[in-house]
């Protein structure tokens, strides 16, 4: 007998149909899980990036400042410069203002390209005198309405020359005995404790042979310089007694030296005198003498502008009272003193009395004097001879200089401030340099 097969629902179908169901709810939570789980990841990242960035975007920032800070600086160095040039070798009488501040504006100053790198502003406080000041201002554009402005402040003197105990541009002679060593009066005297130092550095602008020679016996507490690209062993000759306690090198470059161009003073002829007299001001003389036994008393800051011969008689005073300066600038002739005679600087400071020679002063300095000599000379086409047992404190830069047997030099470190103004024949240098930020 034929059964028939019931048609209600197959329990394997139902099975499979809700493990599939189930399969697929499942499946949708998992996805849903990861999606939350994305998004908590992406949050975190968020929170972590975004710092991040906004450190990206202020260092970005810093160092675009940091950029247009050196151009700024570079606009306004270049600024400066361009005064230097003007008070030396320009006309910045044409600049705006007057004696008192000339000031000069460059707007919209371009590179080599044609860009625009910004604006200079230059101010001259005081351009005649010997010490003026200089500002000059960069400014670059920043952000929108904003700037990076950089001023640089500087103040402009003389050449100082004095930055060796001798310096002969054609050559020195040292004969035998010699003692050549330093000191600095700003420390008080020579003999005090620990005041003696080793920087008597000599030089020359000369590559001859020989050109700076050291006889037997002869001491230096200091380098020796031959002229530049020389080799310091050809020029510079020592007998096998001599010393040197620094070294033998050759300058980088050959140094020049301003000439001198002397004040305008007044016309007081020609001075003699026979017996004891005092000067209280500065004058030009077409000779000037002092004669036997005679006392002369420089009273206060004095220049002397001497066109024709210096000439002291034996046992002849020139005394500079304490408080006082002496300059002699010789124009001409012979500066001549006798054996018996001497220049007394009471101070006994050598910044208080120099000894010039312009560049028409091609005649002989003769210092030999039975007393200390406190004083600096300066004259670069002359011929100085030095004979000074008892002391030659300061410096010499002359075109030869001979050291006689027995001399003693001291150089005195205080003189390497002293300047060759600019009034009187030097060229503006930087005394002092300053960056301001102004922004």
């Amino acid at each position: 007998m034929e059964k028939t097969r019931s048609k209600g629902v197959n329990t394997r179908d139902f099975i499979n149909k809700d493990l599939k169901n189930k399969c697929i709810k499942s499946r949708y939570e998992e996805q849903g899980f990861v999606l939350i789980v994305g998004m908590v990841i992406m949050a975190i990242l968020l929170l972590l990036a975004v710092p991040f960035l906004f450190q990206v975007s202020f260092e970005n920032r810093l160092t675009d400042k940091s950029y247009k800070s050196s151009v700024a600086i570079s606009l306004a160095e270049a600024g400066i410069d361009r005064a230097i040039w003007e008070l030396n070798y320009g006309d910045i009488s044409s600049w705006i203002g007057d004696d008192t501040m000339r000031t000069m504006d460059i707007a919209s100053f371009q590179a080599y390209g044609g860009n625009v790198i910004g604006d200079v502003g230059i101010e001259v406080v005081d351009p005649t005198a010997d010490h003026p000041i200089v500002e000059s201002r960069g400014t670059v554009s920043y952000v929108g309405a904003q700037a990076v402005v950089r001023t640089v402040r500087s103040e402009l003197g003389g050449y100082p020359p004095f930055k060796f105990a001798a310096f002969g541009d054609d050559g020195i002679m040292i004969d035998q005995d010699v003692e050549i060593d330093s000191y600095d009066s700003r420390n008080g005297d020579y003999d005090n404790p620990g005041n003696v130092g080793s920087d008597g550095d000599i030089g020359t602008n000369s590559s001859d042979f020989s050109a700076i020679y050291m006889d037997n016996l002869a001491d230096l507490a200091g380098d020796a310089v031959s002229g530049a690209d020389s080799d310091p062993d050809s020029v510079i000759i020592t007998d096998p007694g001599a010393n040197i306690d620094g070294e033998k090198r050759a300058l980088e470059e050959p140094i020049e030296f301003p000439q001198i161009t002397p004040p305008s003073l007044p016309w007081m002829g020609d001075y003699s005198m026979s017996g004891t007299d005092s000067i209280f001001l500065s004058g030009q003389y077409g000779s000037f003498t002092i004669e036997a036994n005679s006392v002369v008393t420089i009273e206060d800051d004095v220049i002397l502008h001497i066109t024709g011969n210096f000439y002291m008689d034996q046992n002849s005073r020139l005394d500079i009272a304490v408080g006082a300066s002496l300059q002699i600038i010789m124009g001409s002739g012979s500066f001549e003193m006798d054996q018996t005679s001497s220049i007394n600087n009471l101070s006994r400071d050598p910044t208080k009395f120099v000894l010039f020679g312009t560049a028409d002063f091609t005649g002989d300095i003769y210092i030999d004097q039975n007393s200390e000599f406190y004083g600096a000379i300066y004259a670069p086409n002359a011929l100085v001879e030095l004979d000074q047992g008892n002391g030659f404190f300061g410096a010499v830069i002359a075109d030869d200089i001979l050291f006689d047997q027995d001399t003693v030099m001291h150089y005195d470190k205080a003189l390497e401030d002293l300047e060759i103004l600019p009034s009187m024949g030097s060229l503006y240098v930087v005394k002092s340099w300053q960056v301001k930020v102004s922004d």
